[in-house]
């Protein structure tokens, strides 16, 4: 249990529900989606060659190994969805972030499960090509994130099982929507711990929407809250990336850089295309990583056993432009 939990409140605002909701359905759920499939290398030196008969015809070792190119690092997104007056506009980004199918059928369902699939839509490409190349994925990729909201936040209990295929050592989860559910009096639950911990300290490489943070309106004990969060139930990973979207680079204080802080030159190529850039900034330059410290300068140093608070001290907080995550998490 995160000594954040809780702490942090809702002020103000409307709680009512939207005219005509049906307090049958929940008012939190999350929602899956591919944000990135990690083909997109193989596209740009794709040839104008349809088929190739004659794969059948290699050896089984061979095609084995060619099968597990297509094991190539992918970002999953995890999308909690509220139903309130901003559904529409969040299924808007969630339809822009989508690469592949949801777990969740139609994008305009209801949430409430009714017209949930079996996430066959949202799998790996090398788990829907052939049998033989599903027999090759089905060693790098397992069903995973399960997650229950309980009725204490949501209208009624929701959940569901493990329904996405994931690969702990080269994916990435990217997390969008309310990062932080507040219930009726105010109160928050972190989108996170709706997530079994089992799955989540596994994961080796996450990613949360910038914009989510509400920098720079809210206070910098509640943005260090949502940010604690994060890194609490992602242990495994060293650093956590904060995704800008286009025009967030400003309020973020972001200074472009391309491939390994190099300046894009103005008027060249690479600052017209933008290719492979990526968002690099000094530590006095980028925002989150000062709150990040200045907050966790407390714990810093002191002496004696280390608790769960001290290992989070070194976490690094990283600005990364949204259309670049899948270069930089490859590349790392």
């Amino acid at each position: 249990m995160s000594f954040l939990e809780g702490c942090n409140t809702k002020g103000g605002g409307d709680n009512t529900d939207v005219a005509g909701e049906e307090t049958t359905r929940p008012k939190f759920w999350i929602e899956f989606r591919t944000f990135d499939d990690g083909m997109h290398d193989a596209d740009k030196s794709a040839s104008t060659l349809t088929s190739f008969p004659q794969f059948a015809r290699l050896p089984p070792e061979l095609r084995l190994k060619i099968w597990e190119y297509l094991v190539q690092p992918r970002i999953v997104v995890a999308c909690c969805l509220e139903r309130d007056g901003r559904l529409p506009e969040r299924r808007a980004q969630l339809r822009k972030r989508t690469a592949g199918g949801s777990t969740d059928g139609d994008d305009d369902s209801d949430g409430d499960g009714a017209e949930d699939s079996t996430n066959g839509s949202c799998s790996p490409v090398l788990l829907r090509t052939s049998r033989e190349a599903r027999s090759v994925g089905l060693r790098f990729y397992e069903l995973t994130f399960s997650w229950r909201i309980s009725k204490l936040l949501s209208d009624t209990p929701v959940s569901q099982p493990a329904r996405v295929w994931f690969n702990f050592a080269l994916d990435a989860l990217y997390l969008t929507g309310e990062l932080e559910a507040f219930d009726a009096y105010g109160f928050n639950s972190p989108m996170v711990y709706f997530l079994r911990p089992e799955d989540t300290r596994r994961v080796r490489h996450v990613a949360c929407a910038f914009a989510e943070l509400g920098y720079p309106r809210l206070e910098s004990d509640q943005i260090f809250g949502c940010l604690w969060h994060v890194a609490d139930r992602f242990r495994a990973a060293d650093r956590l990336l904060l995704a800008l979207s286009p025009g967030e680079e400003e309020v973020a204080h972001c200074k472009l850089a391309v491939d390994g802080g190099r300046p894009a030159a103005p008027g060249t190529t690479q600052e017209k295309t933008k290719k492979h850039v990526v968002t690099a900034l000094t530590d006095e330059d980028n925002v989150m990583q000062k709150i990040w410290e200045g907050w966790m300068g407390s714990v810093q140093g002191k002496g004696g056993a280390r608790d769960d608070r001290t290992q989070l001290v070194g976490k690094k907080m990283v600005l990364v432009r949204e259309e670049s995550l899948a270069h930089v998490i490859s590349s790392c």
